[in-house]
């Protein structure tokens, strides 16, 4: 039994030391919270994924683990980086796993910027299983009525995705997310509807034909319980060639989104997301340059 007891020691000791050691070769701190759902750590062990693959040499230098937890049919994995050094920070929610561009401009960010990043893996799809992950975000035990993309009720979910974000988000910073859009999709700057305004911050005309910040596909989404947005937030990003789509946010047009949950579910409209057409990850960068240095400072 001794012998046994000994030898359970010793191949336990094997499967640490390496774990310690990277998280002490790189001061890559996990808190308790999130330690319990690590499936896998480092950019060796998950270079499987094509996201880490296409920026492998970059997430050498920053924290890297697979998070994984279920909840009812789901089973959820999520890649967390944070910088090593200034994990504190910008901290960015990417929801579709097929937004490769938005995943390298957060790479990016965070290499520049510290903080870090939550990614849903779903194997390259934009969709997990069925369900948007960025149409999930209830603290309801049941599923919301209004919420039309939503399978499932979802506290848990939105539980371990916000205790993830809070961790790192730094007091007073906003909540942020990347995504990328079809040319002309959707989202395009060009078109509003009953909830959402947009406004341009180039003449229509350049902005049909335009590329970079003139894109129509590259623009900002702010949210709110007002009917208009904040004059002060949407004139600095407007002064700075950044398109703005305001979403008025109510309990009745909830659709479960990340922002509708910052603003209903959090009280807050400090939120951000950057979007860009797939494949423009220069201009993402960009766009994070811009809300990093001139309107959060």
């Amino acid at each position: 039994m001794k012998a046994f007891s000994l030898r359970k020691v010793f191949f336990l000791t094997l499967f640490l030391i390496p774990l310690l050691a990277y998280s002490q070769n790189k001061q890559c701190r996990i808190p308790g919270n999130i330690r319990t759902l690590i499936v896998k750590q480092g950019s060796t062990a998950l270079k499987s994924y094509p996201d880490i693959l296409r920026n492998y040499s970059a997430l050498k230098n920053l924290c890297i683990s697979l998070l994984s937890f279920k909840e009812g049919r789901y089973k959820w994995d999520m890649l967390l980086v944070t910088h090593p050094k200034a994990n504190r920070g910008a901290f960015w929610f990417l929801p579709h796993d097929n937004e490769n561009s938005a995943f390298d401009a957060a790479v990016y960010a965070v290499q520049r910027y510290g903080g870090g990043f939550l990614s849903v893996v779903s194997g390259g799809r934009r969709y997990h299983e069925g369900q948007d992950p960025n149409r999930n975000f209830s603290s309801s035990t049941h599923k919301v009525a209004s919420c039309r993309y939503q399978k499932q009720a979802s506290p848990r979910y939105t539980k371990y995705i916000f205790s993830i974000i809070n961790t790192y988000r730094a007091p007073g910073m906003p909540y942020l997310a990347l995504h990328n859009n079809t040319n002309g999709g959707g989202v395009s700057i060009l078109r509003s509807s009953k909830s959402v305004r947009s406004f341009l911050a180039h003449p229509r005309e350049k902005v049909k034909h335009g590329r970079g910040l003139m894109d129509e596909d590259s623009l900002v989404y702010t949210a709110g319980r007002a009917s208009s947005p904040s004059k002060r937030k949407l004139k600095a990003l407007l002064r700075h060639g950044i398109n703005v789509k305001y979403e008025h946010v109510s309990a009745s047009n909830n659709d479960c989104s990340m922002s509708n949950y910052v603003v209903l579910g959090k009280g807050s409209n400090n939120y951000y997301n950057i979007e860009t057409q797939h494949g423009d990850s220069r201009t993402q960068k960009r766009m994070i340059d811009i809300l990093m240095e001139k309107i959060m400072r």
